[in-house]
């Protein structure tokens, strides 16, 4: 697809409109980086009993990391609107993951949400392609994984979100959750003129939601890498001082 020199220019207008926010993205970016340059004898898969637990948190990162550039480009682009809706799967995401590991039992935590994760791909083949025999079993019990599975549905995301320090859930999340369903306010937003003639209805790049894009994609991704780090023993307190140090700029512009 050969994209539209306007678009191109559109992009780069854009960027020197958020400038600052944009360059954060940037930092934070090269920070990640610099942590699995430095740091990859400790950001390893272990054998042990946390076998799973690091698995859990090694895809994470990477994960987090993809979704953290694509919110990155879609601003740049001008859809802002689609950057809150993927946005807020990082978001479930750190949410997810804080929860793990802020609990006093990661290992166990994490199986429940092995389990639960299990039950839905599997309700999944059975709804979507007939698939009834799966060519691999959960490494439990049925009574333990059905425990689990009821374990992890049975708290509510806004409850897994309490221990974030950033209000990511109440703020963010449910608003981001909005656009995601499509629902009636959601669709206001595409209103862009109401006159004598009715209303104008947009599709194209626009500036909307950039500026509440941006700093949270950031704000997600600094706290995910922050996980990470305390997970896999990485103490570098410089590093988010000075990302803190940057989002704070760079909300002032």
């Amino acid at each position: 697809m050969v994209i539209p020199p306007e678009i191109l220019r559109g992009c780069e207008e854009r960027f020197n409109r958020f400038r600052k926010l944009f360059i954060a993205q940037d930092l934070l970016g090269d920070s990640v980086n610099e942590v699995l340059d430095n740091y990859s004898d400790k950001i390893k898969i272990r054998n042990d009993d946390e076998n799973d637990l690091s698995m859990i948190i090694g895809a994470a990162l990477g994960k987090g990391l993809k979704t953290f550039q694509a919110v990155n480009y879609l601003c740049r682009f001008g859809f802002g609107e689609d950057a809150l809706i993927i946005l807020r799967s990082n978001t479930n995401l750190l949410i997810n993951i804080n929860f793990i590991l802020s609990s006093k039992d990661p290992n166990d935590i994490a199986g429940d949400f092995l389990a639960y994760s299990f039950e839905e791909r599997k309700k999944y083949l059975k709804i979507a392609h007939g698939v009834e025999d799966l060519p691999w079993k959960p490494r439990m019990s049925p009574q333990e994984y059905n425990r689990r599975v009821k374990s992890w549905k049975n708290i509510p995301i806004s409850d897994k979100a309490k221990d974030l320090s950033d209000p990511h859930y109440d703020k963010c999340y449910r608003f981001y959750s909005s656009l995601e369903h499509g629902d009636a306010f959601a669709l206001h937003g595409y209103i862009e003129n109401w006159d004598k003639n009715g209303p104008s209805i947009g599709s194209g790049p626009n500036d909307q939601n950039i500026d509440l894009a941006l700093p949270h994609n950031f704000l997600v991704m600094r706290d995910l890498i922050q996980c990470v780090c305390r997970y896999f023993g990485i103490d570098r307190p410089d590093i988010f001082s000075k990302l803190n140090e940057t989002i704070d700029d760079a909300l002032k512009q």
